[in-house]
């Protein structure tokens, strides 16, 4: 381990499926050393869940009548209820915390035009818990021509580094992103639509927030029609970097909603296991090992059938829980880790993670 000075932050980490907020209380030198002290998941409420998603469908829509204050004031009420109830649930002494790491609730994201749009408030959230708050980390990246995502991939690297370099991560969160080294140069870049439409296809049907271990895709049909025209979108020719608005591949949401539900969530299971597949392809990397990550990791159908496709070229698939880290927790882990990193002043992007010109640090500091 580096002679670093460690810091005691917890990171804050609510992704694009949208079910709830991660928080996790870390010792960190945001290099080579991370200790996990406490962390836990809080599911938002259905109420909630709805309302954010209806956020996320007025920005993919008409941005110009929304009142990004009302909306920004909504998310920071509740990161505040939640880091609160945090800290008394693990009995956490406030002057021993150093900074909160937050990423933000993304509700827009245009990488075409460099825009990108994290609601909760970084200054309201100093204010009222009395703590320093290091965000709004993809700024800086955006100012200096990068997309602002993937940003989580410095920590994915450390993961990598500490295991094997023949290794790749692959998060499967709303959106599923993957992570590896290739020539000593740190590469990651968003695959395809992960849980997202699994999620909402669920909920629509089922009103269930998502398919627990692929249980509706294993008693579906798959609909070979929609998956053909899906492997041909255009964003799967781009090379990387590249990365997705939650909305993207919302495109297809009105085809599937027309099966039976449970051939819909079956072939848009089948999509997400195409788009990893591509992805990887993409890659041109020969990796021996897939470290699974993220909500995606625990849905059996997807694990069977991508195992089946990776087995032919000998790649194995691992959880990352097998290497003592907790898969549902590891972007909020990610967060703690990038804001010591935008402390030291040390990259947390490049131009093969977000595109942009360099190496970059970036983030902001409250206090």
């Amino acid at each position: 381990m580096s002679i670093r000075k460690i810091y005691n932050v917890i990171g804050i980490m609510s992704g694009t499926s949208m079910d709830g907020l991660d928080c996790s209380y870390v010792k960190t030198n945001g290099c080579d050393y991370i200790k996990i002290l406490s962390e836990k998941s809080y599911k938002y409420s259905d109420k909630y869940r709805i309302k954010l998603k209806e956020i996320v469908k007025l920005y993919s829509t008409n941005e110009k009548k929304i009142n990004f204050l009302q909306n920004d004031d909504f998310v920071t009420k509740k990161l505040i209820e939640i880091i609160i109830q945090f800290i008394k649930e693990y009995k956490i002494r406030k002057s021993s915390i150093d900074y909160i790491g937050l990423s933000g609730q993304t509700v827009f994201h245009d990488p075409k035009n460099k825009i990108t749009i994290q609601l909760g408030s970084c200054r309201e959230l100093q204010k009222k818990l009395n703590i320093k708050v290091i965000g709004k980390f993809r700024e800086n990246d955006i100012k200096n021509g990068g997309q602002g995502a993937p940003i989580g991939a410095y920590y994915h690297k450390y993961i990598i580094n500490k295991f094997s370099k023949k290794s790749a991560i692959l998060n499967i969160g709303g959106i599923s992103n993957i992570t590896f080294i290739q020539d000593n140069e740190l590469i990651a870049y968003d695959i395809g639509p992960g849980n997202s439409l699994i999620d909402d296809l669920t909920y629509n049907f089922y009103n269930k927030n998502f398919d627990n271990k692929g249980h509706y895709a294993f008693k579906g049909k798959c609909n070979k029609k929609i998956i053909e025209k899906f492997t041909k979108d255009p964003f799967f020719k781009l090379n990387y970097p590249k990365s997705l608005d939650r909305e993207y591949f919302k495109k297809y949401y009105k085809s599937l909603k027309k099966l039976e539900k449970n051939d819909s969530i079956c072939t848009a299971t089948k999509m997400t296991i195409e788009a990893i597949l591509l992805g990887i392809e993409l890659s041109n990397l020969k990796f021996e090992n897939l470290i699974l990550t993220g909500g995606g990791r625990k849905n059996l159908y997807i694990i069977k059938y991508l195992e089946k496709s990776l087995k032919k070229n000998k790649i194995k698939l691992i959880k990352i829980d097998k290497l003592n880290f907790n898969g549902d927790m590891l972007e909020s882990q990610a967060f703690a880790y990038i804001a010591v990193r935008c402390l030291l002043k040390l990259p947390i992007s490049s131009p093969f993670t977000t595109g942009v010109i360099k190496e970059l640090t970036g983030g902001k500091v409250f206090n």
